[in-house]
């Protein structure tokens, strides 16, 4: 039975090296291992999605939407963006940190985490919040 694995953020938050490290580590257990990235204005702090799929009934490197066993996001509005990919039973660990985009900061407009908690939990079976902030320190 193969696992399937999103990993998003913005550019420079590690999100491909996570894939990187997540895919080494199951191929140094024997696992069959496909894995892409998207990655398009990344360096500009755009969004970037990577998927790792694990065992042998994976034969695209994407995951489906609605197929992603676990979506791991590295800002709480990507794993808004990206819950589509989540399985109905599938679980979402997110940091509660937002970076808050450029086109929103100037307009204004303020993202609320509580509100991306919310409505992550309504469409989850299961939300780990992390504040990674207080992890690190």
């Amino acid at each position: 039975m193969s696992k399937n694995i999103i990993i998003c953020g913005v550019g420079g938050q590690g999100t491909v090296l996570a894939a990187k490290v997540l895919s080494q580590a199951a191929i140094s257990k024997g696992e069959h291992v496909l894995s892409a990235e998207t990655i398009g204005m990344a360096q500009r702090g755009g969004s970037v999605v990577s998927h790792v799929r694990i065992g042998d009934d994976a034969f695209s490197p994407l995951v489906p939407q609605g197929q992603a066993d676990v979506l791991i996001a590295f800002e709480a509005a990507e794993a808004v963006r990206n819950i589509d990919f989540l399985k109905a039973d599938g679980t979402v660990i997110v940091n509660k940190k937002i970076v808050q985009p450029v086109t929103a900061s100037l307009s204004g407009k303020a993202f609320d985490t509580d509100e991306m908690l919310d409505y992550l939990q309504k469409r989850a079976a299961k939300v780990v919040a992390v504040d990674t902030d207080q992890a690190c320190r």
